[in-house]
């Protein structure tokens, strides 16, 4: 690989975090949004409102982390979907060793949500941050595990993937950062 693509993969490790963080979260939010309109729909015409189960659900989530049961699950899978893409595609991308890399990535994020969990004990934890620190947690150590896993053929194809486009995924990513940091920003 020569040294120019070999920069632009290094570069382009930050704004793919920040474009998979983003869109992990929002194709979870989606999916659960859009799983949930027929019965949203289905409530509103025909007035019912939760039935027990759903009931005993929101009381119980609620209870242990102070959300409904909806929240719950979309903490959960979000936690699940960010941390394994976290370690995933950052280690495809990354131009060295992946299993070393995700190994690598998964102590510095591990070591990252405990000084997050000792800060939101200093500042106040909340069932939310309990809830999503745990299945980050998972969801970092299923990505490592599936690094760990592949083959070397699985392993060759992502990399001549990742050398053939880099170009793009770098210009894509850096534009979708920079468009949604002016959107948050107001610029």
């Amino acid at each position: 690989m020569n040294k120019y693509k070999t920069v632009l993969r290094w570069l382009s490790l930050i704004p793919i975090a920040f474009t998979m963080f983003v869109l992990s979260d929002w194709v979870v939010r989606f999916l659960f949004w859009f799983g949930r309109l027929p019965i949203i729909i289905f409530n509103k015409i025909f007035g019912f409102g939760l039935g027990p189960i759903g009931k005993i659900m929101d009381n119980t989530t609620n209870y242990l982390v102070g959300l409904d049961g909806i929240e719950t699950l979309v903490v959960t899978a979000t936690g699940l979907a960010t941390g394994s893409t976290a370690v995933y595609i950052l280690a495809i991308v990354a131009p060295t060793n992946n299993k070393k890399t995700a190994k690598i990535l998964t102590t510095i994020y591990l070591v990252l949500l405990a000084l997050g969990l000792v800060a939101f004990v200093i500042n106040g934890i909340t069932g939310e941050n309990v809830v999503w620190t745990i299945f980050l947690t998972i969801g970092i150590l299923l990505g490592w595990h599936t690094i760990k896993s592949e083959t070397e053929q699985e392993t060759a194809k992502y990399e001549i993937f990742v050398k053939k486009h880099i170009t793009t995924i770098f210009i894509s990513t850096l534009l979708f950062t920079i468009l949604l940091m002016g959107f948050f920003l107001g610029v």
